[in-house]
């Protein structure tokens, strides 16, 4: 019966259960773990047992986590059975110490070390710290010293060492009483050189000639012959055997637990084959992960690896001062570190990393961290957030009004630009009825591409200067994008003097052949805007038929911005009094003032534009009544510009490329008026 992801109960009759410890003790940055909280509660929920049998496969964690679990087991009642599957480290190492008996599996490990933590704060909370760390050891020495029958300076001695122990040696210094796997020389010799054969192969596999693999393959079976298999007699009972093969299969997905999506193809091929044990299934995992995985502070998914990279990028961005809106959860722990700091932790969580480098030089440090994949990784989200946040924040007032449409490639866009329904006629009793269509347009236009590079000198990674470039040169980069969208969209409007883009029918957009166009105004009031409204209300559809469009975005240039202002608050009723026949404290109110200007207007959203000419505005009705203005962005640039990263080759720096593709289009006349002023 599964409790929990960390902690695993198989009900074998009434007193008996079975305890997998397979993750990190305490919940980390990441909600992963198991806590004392939680297997306290497990534990309670089984009732009363004779015997416990607890598998532990753990790199350690949290300090009184562990110690909590430990006294949990020790006060249970039951005699408790550990057995070390994998590794019992830190911490765990101290809860396998609860075990009335403790077997080390065939190559297991057990670690202990001194107890160790993460401080802020000055001298005397220093001190402090120092002091609580020995009081925590010792209090850890003396259950190791109980279980091991050592002197309590002797085991501190094991401690400060940061000590590791294979089965035999974990057996032969009292931490465990037994130790599974080859027990004469000649049997270690074999397993020794059976393994290196098989490390040499699997290492191989695409470069090793087939007779030496061959060859390796008769080492590893001439050193450790596979045991003869004597055949099942054949079940008498179908039932009970496709039982059997379900508990078998279902006891090696639990074996296999969260590993069971990056290790699919093992998994699949240990439930394929029948002769796999659930013992031997976790012991071919076993195999995979000391293989592919450092046993300590190393990322077992791609999920641990993104949150890293999204904390460490999320500091840099507040390190560079610039706003992070969710920023990860672990982020402000890593902002205190330099942007060294941040290249050694990639290192350290990279094999091919900490192969690169073998000096602590600076400029060694971050060469070695861009081989490695989680640095580059780390500058490249950090450079395409920062890129983000200008995009985001620089004034863009045509996405108010003009409709962003993602597209998928570079090809014509076309877009159908349908008319009024056809007229309904009517139908005599039991007569037929008679077929319409719709009248339609069309027109077409293709995305374009924009961009620029940039680039960061090894010198200014070295000098740790990556804070006041991401603060400097990325968000003027998205605001140039976001500006040289708005630039495309207004362009239109000052295209063929002013009257804009020639369209499907060979008109310009603003056209007395399209009704869009009001006679001058003398001024900028209420009647102009009526002027532009009586036209969007009698635009006709294609085909025929009035589409009565409501106006909704008053666009203006600067120059009218405060007259609109104004306009807009005239018209909206302020309520500010009671009724003078109501009494205080009643919900009911009137209004003290009252609106000069039609409502109407008040309900317009106001939208202004520097880059428009003073001599005129707009009155544009929504996209979802007709389509008008279209922007046509990529896909993936629908958010933002995309950032591509590269190291150069002839100059010492990292280069980025920031791309972004759009454009704006309008589609149809029908939604939007001009009016212009003649006082202008």
């Amino acid at each position: 019966h599964r409790l929990a992801m960390t902690i695993q109960i198989m009900a074998r009759g009434p007193r008996r259960a079975e305890i997998l410890i397979h993750d990190a003790i305490g919940e980390d940055f990441f909600g992963d773990g198991l806590t004392s909280k939680k297997f306290a509660a497990d534990l309670a929920a089984l009732g009363k047992l004779d015997e416990i049998t607890v598998s532990i496969n753990s790199p350690g964690g949290a300090v009184f986590d562990g110690i909590a679990i430990y006294n949990a087991l020790r006060a249970h009642g039951a005699r408790i059975e550990v057995i070390v599957d994998g590794l019992a480290a830190s911490i765990a190492s101290v809860i396998a110490m609860a075990g009335d008996r403790i077997t080390m599996r065939a190559g297991a490990m057990m670690m202990i070390h001194d107890p160790w933590t993460i401080a802020l704060g000055n001298a005397e909370e220093m001190r402090d710290v120092a002091d609580q760390l020995d009081r925590v050891a010792r209090n850890i020495a003396t259950i190791y010293a109980a279980r091991a029958r050592k002197p309590l300076d002797e085991i501190r001695e094991l401690m400060r060492a940061t000590t590791w122990f294979d089965g035999p040696g974990a057996v032969e210094s009292g931490f465990a009483d037994a130790a599974e796997g080859p027990t004469t020389a000649a049997e270690q010799h074999r397993a020794a050189f059976a393994a290196f054969a098989a490390r040499v192969r699997e290492r191989n596999a695409n470069t090793t000639p087939l007779q030496i693999a061959a060859s390796l393959r008769s080492i590893e079976d001439i050193a450790m012959p596979k045991p003869v298999q004597t055949p099942a007699a054949p079940a008498q009972d179908p039932a009970a055997v496709l039982a059997a093969e379900r508990e078998r299969r279902q006891q090696i997905r639990e074996r296999f637990g969260r590993f069971a999506a990056e290790y699919r193809d093992l998994l699949d091929e240990c439930l394929d084959d029948t002769s796999v044990t659930p013992d031997m299934a976790a012991s071919r995992l076993l195999d995979q992960l000391g293989s592919r995985h450092q046993p300590l502070a190393t990322p077992t998914s791609a999920s641990d690896v993104d949150d890293f990279v999204s904390a460490a990028s999320d500091a840099l961005l507040l390190r560079a001062g610039i706003r992070v809106e969710r920023p990860h959860a672990a982020a402000r722990d890593v902002a205190t570190m330099s942007l060294t700091d941040v290249a050694m932790v990639c290192l350290d969580r990279d094999p091919r990393g900490r192969s690169a480098i073998m000096r602590r030089e600076r400029g060694d440090v971050f060469r070695a961290a861009l081989t490695t994949s989680d640095f580059p990784a780390i500058l490249e989200d950090a450079i395409h957030k920062a890129v983000r946040r200008g995009f985001e924040t620089e004034p863009a007032s045509h996405r108010a009004w003009v409709r962003v449409q993602p597209v998928t490639d570079f090809r014509d866009q076309h877009r159908p630009i349908l008319g009024s329904a056809p007229e309904l006629k009517p139908v005599a009793e039991r007569g037929p009825y008679e077929l319409g269509a719709f009248d339609e347009d069309s027109t077409a236009y293709r995305v374009e591409k924009f961009g620029r590079m940039i680039d960061l000198s090894w010198e200014a990674l070295k000098n740790d200067t990556l804070g006041i470039f991401l603060a400097r040169i990325p968000p003027a980069l998205g605001q140039a994008a976001r500006r040289r969208e708005a630039d495309a969209v207004y362009d239109l409007f000052s295209e063929n003097g002013g009257s804009g883009p020639t369209m499907q029918d060979t008109n310009p957009l603003f056209d007395v052949a399209h009704a869009n166009i009001a006679d001058a105004q003398a001024a900028f009031n209420a009647a102009a805007l009526s002027a532009g409204r009586l036209l969007l209300r009698k635009m006709t559809a294609v085909g025929g038929g009035l589409l009565s469009l409501v106006p909704r975005y008053l666009i203006v240039p600067a120059e009218l911005e405060t007259d609109a202002e104004m306009l807009i608050a005239a018209a909206t009723v302020h309520r500010t009094g009671l009724d003078a026949n109501e009494e205080p404290g009643t919900a009911s109110r009137q209004s003290t003032t009252s609106a000069t200007t039609p409502e109407w207007i008040a309900r317009l959203q106001l939208v202004v534009e520097p880059r428009l000419a003073d001599d005129a505005f707009y009155l544009v009705c929504e996209s979802s009544q007709i389509d008008h203005c279209e922007l046509g962005v990529l896909d993936e640039n629908v958010s933002g510009p995309t950032i591509v990263q590269e190291e150069t080759f002839d100059i010492d720096s990292m280069r980025w490329k920031v791309r972004h593709v759009f454009r704006p289009a309008f589609l149809d006349w029908r939604g939007i008026v001009k009016v212009p002023l003649a006082s202008a």
